[in-house]
């Protein structure tokens, strides 16, 4: 009787060997890291996620405000050369502005040596409908008068908008004539901002060819303008991949940044 309640005694005391706590130490060690691995790869994905919506949107936003400058280049009121109005077709007459000495409705700068970015700047006269810089800025004439839009035969609406749009230290940024020498950034992670002119035939506004503004003879023959952003995302986690740059060639991202190349062609719908 007492050798049974001593066997059952050892029994209920008895424990796990050490192969079975070393098996379920490996166990629980590759479920955590199978759960870490999961963690991560999630995490990854969501980061790329995030990326990948902020670039698309950062292009869409950069492309927006192009565009509603660039449709507005060149535009001038019908009756230019009646009273009150300073504008001229020709940009070789002085306009009265100090800020604009020759009407304009577009001009390029290729990159300087060592950039990859390029300058474009936009000139037009205002509208009832549009008479605001790239910045929301209302631009006002020699005198300080600010445009009025229910009298826009009024001579103290003489003036020239401008909007020049650059990058400085990855940011594509504009300066406005509604308030000069300030620019502001507009979107960040700018790479490069490469500008395309398309040039017309004589006497033909079908566009023939794209040239660089160190090309371009003469502006008064572009008839559209093709913008590339090359935009990088700020996460460094994204997996290394290629794309194709603003030349057409494939490059490699090593730096764990996400790329994308976005490009749009802008219609002079005044010239």
């Amino acid at each position: 009787m007492n050798s049974n309640r001593a066997l059952a005694t050892r029994l209920r005391q008895a424990g796990f060997t050490l192969v079975e706590i070393l098996v379920a130490l490996i166990i629980g060690m590759l479920v955590v890291l199978a759960a870490t691995a999961s963690m991560l790869g999630t995490r990854s994905t969501a980061m790329m996620g995030e990326d990948v919506n902020a670039l698309h949107q950062s292009s869409a936003l950069a492309f927006r405000l192009l565009g509603q400058q660039i449709r507005q280049a060149g535009y001038f009121p019908i009756d230019a050369m009646g009273p009150g109005y300073y504008f001229n077709v020709d940009a070789a007459t002085d306009t009265n502005l100090a800020s604009g000495q020759a009407f304009f409705a577009i001009k390029g700068q290729e990159a300087a040596s060592g950039s990859v970015n390029d300058t474009l700047k936009i000139g037009y006269a205002p509208n009832p409908d549009y008479f605001k810089d790239c910045l929301g800025q209302e631009a006002k004439n020699s005198r300080g008068a600010r445009y009025l839009p229910a009298s826009p035969a009024d001579p103290g609406n003489v003036r020239l908008i401008t909007s020049e749009f650059s990058v400085v230290n990855g940011a594509l940024r504009c300066e406005g004539s509604g308030n000069v020498n300030k620019p502001q950034p507009i979107v960040d992670g700018v790479e490069r901002f490469d500008v395309m002119y398309g040039i017309g035939a004589a006497g033909n506004e079908r566009v023939v060819r794209y040239v660089t503004a160190t090309n371009v003879g003469s502006f008064d023959q572009v008839r559209t303008v093709r913008v590339c952003l090359q935009l990088a995302g700020t996460s460094r986690s994204n997996p290394g991949g290629s794309y194709v740059d603003c030349d057409g060639s494939s490059q490699a991202s090593s730096d764990g940044r996400l790329r994308r190349v976005y490009t749009a062609v802008f219609a002079l719908r005044n010239l």
